[in-house]
């Protein structure tokens, strides 16, 4: 039988038919979002138990983890239930989940969902264990995965798992790495750091194009002038994204409270396109005339 997520069956309705009391559950994934396990929450905590394989590395730290799903389930995250879902997955894994991950990315490409119970099933192929993986979610992709109620068949698919869980060199234990990244979306986070993730959120893509010698050209002597020797080092910061941005798009705005020194950054703007023997204009109310005649 044939699930392809649209109009063939979903791969999460067929897991609810047959997950049981008595059941045991392997499968392979190469994502595991916590929302595809809270649509099988109450047919996960009655199964007898679980072994999970992650078919590539997902907690080294190489890559982001994928605990809080794909592209498609940001419908699920936008209920802002990820705390409670969380720690509720968490304590499911403790109790009843054993993890494994194999070492080498990409070294199992296929898909698996095996059950043994009063009645023996296997699901093989594309789907991971995400809410569009279940069929739960809107996806564009195409997925392609088989119903195996035959039991030799589905002997010889769980034999396949069981070489890949005992394979100690191509697998390992993952399962505290995983119940720290999902600590991780539960536990109780400083207002600091809540303010610093979404900074840099917000501005991770500039950062990489905050080159201080990119930006400056240093033949310039720029580094040399008073101006620049004057400035804190988050006033050097603001410079330079100034100047980055004027370079990129032809213009800038400089904003931030009074007394953290705006006037410090634009002259130091100011000087170092003198240094590149640009012209500048600097437009001011007539009474911050002097002001600006005298720190030029």
């Amino acid at each position: 039988m044939i699930l392809d997520n649209k109009q063939n069956g979903l791969v999460g309705d067929t897991l609810k038919k047959y997950l049981a009391k008595d059941a045991s559950l392997s499968f392979v994934t190469n994502r595991f979002s916590i929302f595809a396990y809270q649509k099988l929450r109450k047919e996960l905590k009655q199964v007898k138990d679980v072994r999970l394989l992650f078919g590539s590395p997902c907690f080294d730290g190489s890559l982001p983890s994928t605990l809080l799903g794909d592209e498609n389930e940001i419908i699920e995250r936008n209920k802002m239930q990820q705390m409670h879902i969380a720690r509720k997955c968490a304590e499911w894994i403790e109790n009843k989940v054993d993890v494994e991950e194999a070492k080498v990315p990409g070294a199992i490409a296929t898909k698996l969902f095996h059950i043994k119970g009063s009645q023996e099933i296997a699901i093989s192929g594309s789907s991971d264990f995400t809410c569009s993986g279940l069929g739960y979610c809107p996806s564009s992709s195409f997925d392609m995965n088989t119903l195996i109620t035959d039991q030799e068949s589905a002997d010889q698919l769980l034999g396949w798992f069981n070489s890949l869980w005992n394979h100690d060199a191509m697998t390992h234990n993952a399962k505290e790495k995983m119940l720290a990244e999902l600590e991780k979306l539960y536990k109780d986070n400083a207002p600091e750091f809540i303010y610093f993730v979404t900074l840099y959120n917000l501005f991770k893509d500039l950062l990489s194009d905050m080159d201080e010698d990119q930006i400056i050209k240093t033949k310039t002597g720029f580094k040399d002038t008073i101006v620049w020797n004057k400035l804190y080092n988050f006033q050097k910061d603001g410079v330079l994204g100034a100047i980055d941005k004027l370079e990129k798009y032809n213009g800038c705005i400089i904003a931030d409270s009074v007394g953290l020194g705006k006037t410090f950054e634009a002259l130091a703007v100011i000087k170092y396109y003198e240094l590149r023997n640009d012209r500048v204009l600097v437009l001011a109310p007539k009474k911050l005339r002097e002001n600006w005649t005298v720190y030029t």
